[in-house]
C-alpha cells in the first residue's frame, strides 16, 4: 500500500510521515531541553554534605523558582506547539526552518536560566532571558501564519485574521515584561507575571468574541 501524500501549494507532494517525523522531532528536542532545567541543581545538590540539605535548600530558593518557571515556560510551549500541530494538514520547506529556529529557542532556554541565577538582580541577564521568551513565542505565531498562508490549518475556515493578530498578545506581553526588568532589575523573572496576564487576556477576549459569534 503506497503511503499517503500530502499536497501542498505549489509544491512537490509531502508525506505524513514527513509531518509526523517533524513532530517527532520537536517532542525529543523538547523533552531534553526540560530535563536539562534540573541538571544545575542535581549538580549541586551532590556538593550536599550530611546536615546541610536545609542550608542547601535555602541557598538555592531562587534557583528552583527560575526552574519552575522555565519548566512551565517550555511546558506552555511545547503545549501551543502540540495544539498547532494537531490542526496542521501538511507541512512546507518554510515551516521547517521557522521550527528549527523554534528549537533554538526551546534549547536556549535551560542555558539563560542559568544565566538569571548565577547572576542574580543583573538586569542584563533578565533581559537576555526575555529576549528568548519573545524570540520562541514569536517563533510559534509565525509557524502558525505559515500555515495559515499555505491553507495548511484544518481550522482555516472559522479562523480570522483577528484572532491571529489576538495571539501575538503574549509576545507582547513579554516585551512590556522586558521594559520593566530593565526599569527595576531587582524584579528579575517575576516580570513573567505580565506574560500569564497578557495569556488570561486573550482568553477572555478570545472566549467573548467566541461567544459572540
Amino acid at each position: 500500500m503506497s503511503e499517503q501524500t500530502i499536497k501542498t501549494p505549489a509544491e512537490a507532494p509531502r508525506t505524513e510521515r514527513g509531518l509526523e517525523r517533524l513532530i517527532f522531532f520537536s517532542d525529543a528536542v523538547v523533552a531534553i531541553a526540560i530535563t536539562l532545567i534540573a541538571l544545575p541543581l542535581i549538580d549541586s545538590a551532590r556538593d550536599v554534605t550530611n546536615g546541610s540539605t536545609s542550608k542547601f535548600l535555602s541557598e538555592n530558593v531562587y534557583a528552583f523558582i527560575a526552574a519552575a518557571i522555565t519548566f512551565a515556560a517550555v511546558s506552555a510551549f511545547w503545549r501551543d506547539h502540540h495544539s498547532l500541530f494537531e490542526r496542521a494538514t501538511g507541512y512546507t520547506p518554510m515551516l521547517l526552518r521557522a521550527n528549527m529556529f523554534w528549537l533554538v529557542g526551546i534549547v536556549a532556554l535551560p542555558v539563560v536560566t542559568v544565566l538569571d541565577v548565577y547572576s542574580r538582580h543583573d538586569s542584563l541577564a533578565a533581559v537576555v532571558y526575555l529576549i528568548v521568551m519573545i524570540f520562541t513565542m514569536s517563533l510559534s505565531r509565525i509557524e502558525e501564519l505559515i500555515l495559515y498562508r499555505a491553507h495548511l490549518l484544518s481550522d482555516e475556515d472559522t479562523l480570522t485574521r483577528t484572532a491571529l493578530a489576538l495571539r501575538w498578545s503574549q509576545v507582547v506581553a513579554a516585551c512590556i515584561a522586558m521594559v520593566v526588568s530593565l526599569a527595576f532589575p531587582r524584579v528579575g523573572l517575576w516580570s513573567l507575571l505580565v506574560v500569564v496576564l497578557g495569556s488570561v487576556i486573550e482568553r477572555i477576549v478570545g472566549g467573548r468574541r467566541a461567544a459572540s459569534d
